[in-house]
């Protein structure tokens, strides 16, 4: 997938720093989704990570500093370290006039 040219940032998690092998929130590790209009891009600044994509079309890509995951929104997914040293971030970008945001799950 691509991520639409017209699409505003929201937020980055972690607002400071990166998740780590050791900080990566448990609800990553098993199968979430973004809410409806929600986009994410997943982009490894050191390591490898594991993204598997379970739904329409099961896909599992190997990410890593040169290679980001488009997450699509409400699209069923999952993350596993691949390595000790990975470290990752977050971004969510959703396009304007899209509905509101409805942050609380």
């Amino acid at each position: 997938p691509i991520l639409p040219k017209e699409v505003v940032m929201l937020k980055t998690l972690p607002s400071k720093g990166t998740f780590t092998k050791d900080t990566i929130p448990k609800g990553l590790l098993k199968k979430h989704n973004t809410r409806k209009g929600t986009w994410g891009v997943i982009s490894v600044k050191t390591g490898k990570l594991r993204y598997e994509i379970l739904e329409p079309k099961e896909a599992v890509h190997v990410l890593d500093a040169e290679n980001n995951g488009i997450i699509e929104p409400s699209m069923l997914h999952q993350v596993a370290p691949l390595t000790d040293d990975i470290e990752f971030v977050v971004q969510f970008w959703r396009i304007p006039d899209t509905g509101a945001v409805v942050e609380e799950r």
